[in-house]
């Protein structure tokens, strides 16, 4: 069985965009809104990888991200931050809940071969 994405930004460009990039035979890609939308679609479906925008309405990605680490079954879950932001030091310290962050815009290779790399063999 593939694996299953969870995307969350409130730009649908970007979410059709990174969709269209890291979907393929072995991985699917869902889509989410705001933080808010896909904090419920965690609590409802399983998931094997956070991909999250920094700045979003509602619940921003590193809340997102803490409120993740408080679901048991997603404690370990990799949590991507995909952002046009370079992480603030006060971002940094909150970082801990996070497994990496990429910079927008980044290539599709570069983004694949993180997905790659955080994904649960």
């Amino acid at each position: 069985m593939g694996k299953t994405i969870l995307h969350a930004d409130d730009s649908a460009a970007v979410r059709r965009w990174v969709a269209e990039q890291i979907t393929d035979a072995e991985t699917r890609v869902v889509s989410a809104a705001d933080g808010d939308i896909a904090l419920q679609m965690l609590i409802d479906q399983s998931f094997d990888l956070l991909l999250t925008d920094l700045e979003m309405p509602n619940l921003d990605g590193l809340s997102l991200a803490a409120a993740v680490r408080d679901i048991p079954e997603y404690r370990f879950l990799p949590i991507l931050i995909f952002s046009s932001k370079r992480p603030t030091e006060v971002e940094l310290e909150r970082r801990q809940f996070v497994t990496g962050w990429i910079v927008k815009p980044a290539d599709p290779e570069s983004l694949r071969r993180w997905i790659r790399r955080s994904l649960p063999r």
